[in-house]
């Protein structure tokens, strides 16, 4: 077997460990141990990293099929969540980065790169880059907003279930919502500049959808946070605009990818 496999089989095999630890702390009354939960998640990220080069970084170029890059934005998701845990209290998304970052490594490593294989040329790797930058952080930001939803709902019915009892209160989860938010938002900005600055035509007919949606999703999380700046938008209408935004933006990318790829044998 190759470096790339080796590592990808520890990876998956480490993130199913730290997933089955967050799994268990949470079903019990106390904290969940930091240590125990983010250390068996940074090896499977630095394993992952390993397997992830070998596998999107060609002779020809840069492999950028749907399961190369679904992989790539669950790492990075699993990267932003280490980094916001020194700052905030972020573990509990661990239980939704871990299992989603184990789940790409498998169809990562059976994927073939065939005619997806772009040239790093003309910028595209900035592009790239900030792209799968913002899509993981707004997945953050839409995976928060759930739990806010969960929260909200077992607040208004007065009593708090399950894990949600080890949460931050309501204001200081909508306060980590938003700033995720912010970050994924600027992020995308510059995704879409970079577009605009590197590519040739952002609008030629196999971008023309991907390129569409981005900007909606991009006017949608704009809104949202002109709302909360100006009209202080909080609970159920911040709750409908993120998921409806990252909505619009998985099905921009990921959405058309998969219909490029299977359907149309396109890239």
């Amino acid at each position: 077997m190759t470096l790339t496999v080796i590592s990808g089989i520890a990876a998956f095999a480490l993130y199913t460990l730290a997933s089955l630890i967050v799994f268990s702390q949470f079903r019990g009354q106390s904290q969940p141990s930091r240590q125990s939960i983010l250390i068996p998640g940074s090896l499977a990220l630095l394993a992952h990293v390993v397997s992830l080069w070998g596998t999107m970084v060609t002779p020809n170029g840069l492999h950028l099929g749907l399961f190369a890059v679904a992989s790539t934005v669950g790492a990075t998701c699993v990267l932003a969540v280490l980094a916001s845990c020194l700052l905030r209290p972020f573990e509990w998304i661990n239980a939704i980065a871990y299992p989603f970052a184990a789940l790409t490594i498998p169809c990562m490593l059976l994927d073939t790169p065939g005619d997806s294989v772009q040239p790093l040329a003309h910028g595209l790797g900035t592009h790239v880059l900030f792209s799968i930058l913002a899509y993981s952080v707004l997945a953050i930001a839409a995976a928060q907003a759930v739990m806010v939803r969960i929260q909200d709902h077992q607040l208004k019915e007065g009593h708090i279930r399950g894990i949600m009892r080890l949460f931050p209160p309501v204001q200081v989860m909508e306060t980590m919502l938003f700033e995720a938010i912010w970050v994924g938002e600027i992020l995308l900005t510059i995704a879409i500049a970079t577009g605009f600055f590197y590519l040739d035509n952002l609008f030629a007919q196999h971008l023309v959808h991907k390129t569409v949606l981005t900007l909606i999703a991009w006017v949608v999380f704009a809104i949202l946070l002109a709302g909360r700046h100006l009209r202080g938008w909080r609970g159920r209408t911040a709750i409908r605009f993120t998921l409806s935004g990252f909505g619009v933006l998985l099905v921009g990318f990921f959405g058309s990818q998969l219909v490029l790829e299977f359907i149309l044998h396109r890239n």
